[in-house]
């Protein structure tokens, strides 16, 4: 699985012309990371006496840094479907309550009525429930429901903060092996203090939408997927299964570690997974309906400073039923809106199941 990641890794890459990519996937049952890809990377008997040093330190692309751990990033739609299951939770809205969108939010400038602030939606015009947001990627839709509009209240930054805490995110997972970053989750309290500034409602849509100032390691990605995949249990991801002694025999066995069982019977989750089903059946990745099983998943496309360039995300999790492996993929600075990483996933996961 680590091989065959890292092939198709190089080789969509190659063709699109990016040049470092992520990958993770993780056993949703237990944690146990089933491989881990930073691309690219580099031949380990380099440091015992081979050669290649040189080209590795010189590489611009930094083969030495381990983008699943230390990487950090904003994750775009993939946040989408933790933001439906805080809405539900908090009774922002039920499942079945609908939003309309005419391809963008406006919000009125009080200090320039004449220009009014433009949130954009790239999904297609219509109504949204909290299901079809998800499969559809409707940004109005989570705008509303994470920051509000008109009459309608949003969840808001401080409890978009407290329900990504509980996936997780803006922690270290705690994986057992040294570097692993953080990421970032802003609040009010975090943008008065570092830029004397208060916080916004654009804020709020920015971070509704995986924007803005938040970031997040494709490991805590996949880690919070790993929670939606098997029903609501976030599991400490973990390298090393069994330490052996000289003669190979087992002398400890790492088990699962449970950080959380929250969201466990929650009906929202059971809501968000079926969402992310709809993702595969009607939504932005139906290339994975050839799977030779049913699948969840969410694609994402997270704006980067680097105009007409995009980070492209997709985390999918299979079987959909009793799934075992949670695979999330990303390719940096991806030039125009495409589905990039979908061929990854595609094809590793037509692999392993065949």
């Amino acid at each position: 699985l680590q091989r065959k990641l890292y092939e198709e890794l190089g080789r969509v890459t190659e063709e699109i012309g990016s040049k470092v990519a992520s990958a993770v996937a993780i056993d949703p049952q237990t944690g146990g990371i089933l491989a881990m890809v930073s691309y690219p990377g580099f031949d380990n008997n380099a440091f015992s006496g081979g050669t290649g040093l040189d080209e590795i330190f010189q590489d611009p692309r930094n083969p030495l840094f381990n983008r699943v751990i230390s990487g950090t990033y904003s994750v775009g739609s993939t946040i989408k479907p933790l933001i439906g299951l805080a809405a539900l939770e908090e009774g922002i809205v039920s499942a079945a309550k609908q939003f309309h969108s005419p391809g963008y939010l406006s919000l009125p400038n009080p200090w320039n009525p004449s220009e009014p602030s433009i949130f954009a939606d790239l999904a297609p015009n219509g109504w949204y429930d909290v299901r079809r947001a998800i499969a559809l990627s409707s940004n109005v839709y989570f705008y509303i429901v994470g920051g509000g509009y008109e009459n309608q209240p949003g969840l808001g930054p401080v409890s978009i903060k407290r329900y990504l805490n509980l996936f997780g995110w803006g922690d270290p997972t705690g994986v057992d092996i040294p570097g692993e970053k953080a990421g970032f989750i802003p609040d009010p309290e975090w943008k008065r203090e570092t830029m004397n500034d208060g916080w916004r409602v654009g804020d709020s849509y920015n971070l509704s939408i995986g924007q803005g100032f938040m970031s997040a390691t494709p490991l805590q990605v996949a880690s919070a997927f790993v929670a939606v995949a098997n029903g609501g249990r976030l599991l400490q991801p973990m390298l090393v299964r069994d330490v052996l002694d000289k003669e190979g025999k087992v002398i400890r066995r790492n088990g699962t570690n449970v950080i959380s069982d929250e969201f466990v019977g929650s009906e929202s989750m059971r809501v968000v997974r079926d969402a992310m089903k709809g993702t595969v059946d009607y939504g932005s990745a139906t290339s994975l309906r050839s799977l030779p099983v049913s699948a969840g998943a969410k694609t994402g496309t997270a704006q980067i400073p680097r105009a007409g360039y995009y980070n492209n995300w997709i985390t999918v999790f299979a079987p959909y039923d009793e799934p075992e492996i949670v695979l999330t993929i990303l390719i940096e600075e991806v030039q125009g809106v495409r589905a990039a990483t979908l061929p990854v996933a595609k094809e590793v996961l037509e692999w392993y199941f065949r």
